[in-house]
């Protein structure tokens, strides 16, 4: 409904109007000012579409009130009366863009046709308003398609930055003040982020008062490209992913790990940058939930470190052996506090060391039990976290318990069970988790091992298959768009459109025309 307010300092004037426009039905909602003044601070606080206001007032008049509401710059229709029909005033109506000049008395057909027409046209300016946001949100929509088209081509190392035609320059965000920018990638152990709105990005930027961009890498996986300043400390961008942390979990209660890379000035630099945030999170194993990880550091094995290692596994097997298990307990903790040092050990080389423990136990002839081997091999490996892994030593070296070392041949047709699930079951609701339990692994292990076979992460693959199925389906069948994004695991359909045009340059409509 029309918002029109009246404006006279005469109460019999302004009920005159209001019982007309009851009277002959017309679709306005009411409101009323007894002064210019008061008119001009209703205004400010308030849309209107309508003004019919007095010209002739005590303080502001209606041509001075019509002049301030210009200066507003709010698209009001104007409309006076008066009962002075001098030429002077009308020509000041006409000047400040009047609708039309009523004459008091009013005459109610002339009334009743004025009000009817600025009824019309202030409904075919709400149209004209929502067709041109309609086109914006259209453009805006196309554009940013075409962004994280290209920012994803990079990232993936698909084209050479020399091809982009866009200006591509760090920064992608922000309002020029800021000459570097870091790459946050956002990573969740439960499918997630193709449940998000397509403007997600500004939701976050307001959450964090940051301007960000944000691409959809994976139902798993999300990156966020901030803009920052060189001199912008490690600890405060820590205390920011900290903060992302938070916000995922207080509004969509899902956990989230943040990987954050180095300063990057140069769109060259992404490819790298990002290869060194995956290479990061296959280490998420020495992480809890929530913990803000740094991509820059440097991993590799030290001889001094892996001596001490050895050295406090080696008084650990002798105490156990000697069945000394207090004293056992000890080196146990003692070993951790050195394996928590990530920047020296992979996953597999600390469940290889934790194996070495538990094989000792085993070994003791009075403990040979193959049944319990094999269900603390499992909970080995299946262990997500470092925490995890320590308790569950402590536990099993408390009870005696004995389990035999991996079985290493069956590692390998894990991954290739992995892969005839993800074939075959590309439809459904796949998450690391749930491939992990079914080949009796970890997420973070089996993360880990099916990237070193298949040099490419679960993730990575299991959305290229998908991607292959819906151009299969886009090529070969006639289904809708809408069912074919359903079809190979996507509901939201705005994401799978999105993914798909990242992944081959054309929306699915576009390459199912170029294609039939």
């Amino acid at each position: 409904m029309l918002k029109m307010l009246v404006v006279d300092d005469d109460k019999f004037e302004r009920d005159g109007v209001k019982f007309l426009v009851d009277k002959y039905g017309l679709n306005l909602e009411i409101f009323e000012a007894d002064s210019g003044e008061s008119a001009l601070l209703f205004i400010e606080g308030h849309e209107i579409d309508i003004l019919l206001s007095d010209i002739r007032m005590n303080g502001m008049d209606g041509l001075q009130l019509a002049e301030k509401v210009r200066e507003l710059g709010k698209p009001i229709k104007m409309m006076f009366m008066s009962a002075y029909g001098e030429f002077e005033y009308a020509r000041r109506a006409i000047d400040l863009k009047a609708i039309h000049y009523i004459l008091k008395p009013v005459e109610v057909s002339e009334f009743i046709k004025s009000m009817t027409e600025v009824i019309r046209l202030c409904e075919e300016a709400q149209k004209l308003k929502v067709q041109q946001e309609r086109l914006e949100v259209v453009y805006l929509n196309e554009v940013r398609y075409e962004k994280q088209k290209q920012l994803t081509d990079i990232i993936f190392n698909k084209t050479d930055v020399t091809e982009i035609e866009l200006d591509l320059k760090v920064p992608f965000s922000g309002d020029g003040r800021y000459p570097y920018m870091r790459m946050l990638m956002l990573d969740s152990r439960k499918r997630f982020f193709d449940r998000l709105d397509f403007d997600f990005d500004r939701q976050l930027g307001e959450l964090i008062h940051r301007n960000v961009d944000f691409i959809h890498l994976n139902e798993f996986q999300g990156l966020l490209l901030l803009a920052t300043l060189p001199d912008e400390p490690l600890e405060a961008i820590t205390e920011l992913g900290q903060r992302l942390i938070q916000i995922f979990k207080e509004l969509f209660g899902s956990d989230i790990c943040v990987v954050v890379s180095k300063l990057v000035d140069d769109a060259n630099q992404l490819y790298q940058e990002f290869h060194e945030m995956e290479t990061m999170l296959e280490n998420k194993f020495f992480f809890d939930e929530g913990t803000v990880l740094l991509a820059n550091r440097k991993s590799y094995v030290v001889s001094d470190m892996t001596a001490v290692v050895n050295d406090v596994l080696k008084e650990l097997m002798q105490n156990i052996k000697h069945n000394r298990y207090d004293i056992a307990q000890l080196h146990v903790e003692q070993l951790f506090d050195v394996l928590q040092n990530r920047e020296h050990f992979t996953v597999t080389y600390v469940k290889y060391v934790c194996t070495e423990i538990v094989k000792t136990i085993f070994n003791a002839p009075e403990k040979r039990d193959s049944d319990r081997f094999k269900l603390n091999l499992e909970e080995i490996y299946k262990t997500v976290k470092l925490s995890d892994l320590r308790e569950l030593v402590l536990r099993i070296l408390k009870v005696n318990e004995s389990y035999s070392e991996t079985n290493v041949e069956a590692l390998p047709r894990a991954i290739e069970e992995v892969v005839r699930m993800i074939e075959s079951e590309y439809q459904t609701d796949l998450s690391l988790e749930l491939l992990a339990k079914r080949v009796y692994l970890s997420p973070s292990y089996l993360s880990h091992l099916f990237k070193k076979q298949k040099g490419i992460s679960i993730n990575k693959y299991m959305t290229l298959h998908r991607m292959e199925k819906a151009k299969e389906l886009l090529i070969t069948t006639n289904r809708k768009i809408i069912d074919i994004g359903q079809d190979v695991g996507y509901s939201n359909f705005p994401y799978f459109s999105s993914l798909f045009k990242n992944h081959f340059g054309r929306t699915p409509s576009q390459f199912r025309e170029e294609t039939s």
